[in-house]
């Protein structure tokens, strides 16, 4: 039974990665031309960020190449008739789908490591590599943006004349929360600090509340203080454009995504968004198991005359296509706070797994 497993996986692996590899190549020439035509970029530029970017890339190809794999390789098989001959021999289908899971699991490893690991420390890594990359490849309006979490646990970012922090920015509302603002003189010294525990976008311009100042910090006097329930913080950024420095958020891995988000809990803040962010490194990751298990349907009829190859790759692909669209939708809705995160993330997971489970309990063959 050794040879038979070996030559499973070996046909497996071996169609996997020719399907990684054809599908890293598509999507490489369509992003460095999509690249190259950018005016605002050099070359080298344009590779570097390409090369950051891989990881993120991966992430998109592995599923599908595990959907082709197990697609191909059974398919090469019934060609041959050796799928046939496997389960003559008395491999029975049960053991044929273990081999795919055990197949798939090492995929969905390396495919949860590159999302909660690598590609947020790559991503970590772009402004040192290129810089003005903010700007150069996410095209957001204001200068001099940057945007860091620090290490503090909270988002800080340093716009033309002023550095800020915050805990959280809410798109739907359009508010920050426990803002410190931190305003430089024309010299860049430190010259008034604001803190406050909510500003909000209201007709164009925003508006804190509890504002504390403390002005004249870089005069040898002492500081003026002054407190106000109500005032207006001159910010240059739009409401669009901290939604993008927020982006940022994706270069903590796992790990400290999680400690931030408790963070947030603690400070009584909606996390339900963030929650979505890290639901999906598990759920995007077990999606290599699920489709490796979905294109195997068609051992149940090992003779290749039996079974049409065009119709399993057309009905696999429906139902790869329908996933995405399903998971896509949900994971906006969770995004919006419409479907609580576990909902968003793991209930189409979920259904497809218990749709697999269904066929292959329906089919006695399975246990033989």
């Amino acid at each position: 039974m050794g040879i038979i497993r070996k030559l499973i996986l070996k046909e497996w692996f071996r169609f996997f990665i020719g399907s990684v590899i054809s599908l890293f190549l598509l999507v490489s020439v369509a992003n460095l031309i999509s690249g190259f035509l950018r005016g605002n970029v050099t070359a080298t530029e344009v590779m570097i960020n390409h090369f950051i970017e891989i990881p993120g890339y991966l992430n998109k190809i592995f599923p599908v190449s595990c959907l082709m794999a197990s697609l191909f390789s059974i398919n090469k098989l019934k060609t041959r008739s050796e799928l046939t001959a496997i389960f003559a021999s008395g491999y029975s289908r049960k053991s044929y789908i273990i081999d795919l899971i055990f197949a798939s699991l090492v995929v969905t490893i390396i495919q949860f490591l590159m999302s909660s690991y690598v590609s947020p420390f790559f991503k970590s890594h772009r402004e040192t590599l290129i810089s003005g990359s903010t700007q150069k490849f996410n095209n957001l309006r204001s200068q001099g943006l940057r945007s860091s979490t620090i290490g503090s646990g909270k988002m800080w970012y340093k716009s033309e004349d002023y550095f800020i922090s915050f805990t959280n920015y809410n798109q739907i509302k359009k508010e920050l929360y426990n803002v410190n603002l931190y305003k430089l003189s024309v010299d860049n010294y430190l010259e008034e600090i604001q803190a406050m525990d909510k500003v909000q976008w209201k007709k164009g311009i925003w508006v804190g509340r509890n504002v504390i100042r403390l002005d004249n910090l870089n005069q040898k006097s002492f500081p003026k203080a002054d407190s106000n329930k109500e005032a207006i913080v001159n910010l240059y950024e739009t409401p669009n454009e901290l939604r993008q420095i927020e982006a940022d958020i994706t270069v903590l891995n796992i790990v400290k995504l999680w400690e931030y988000i408790k963070q947030l809990r603690s400070s009584g803040i909606n996390i339900n968004e963030y929650l979505v962010l890290f639901y999906d490194k598990f759920a995007n990751s077990v999606i290599c198991i699920i489709f490796a298990i979905l294109a195997s349907v068609s051992i149940f009829n090992p003779n290749r005359r039996s079974s049409s190859f065009g119709k399993n790759i057309g009905a696999v692909f429906f139902f790869t296509i329908l996933y995405w669209l399903v998971y896509s939708y949900l994971i906006e809705l969770g995004n919006n706070s419409k479907v609580i995160p576990v909902a968003a993330t793991f209930s189409v997971p979920l259904s497809f797994t218990l749709i697999l489970i269904f066929i292959f309990s329906k089919n006695r063959k399975l246990s033989k």
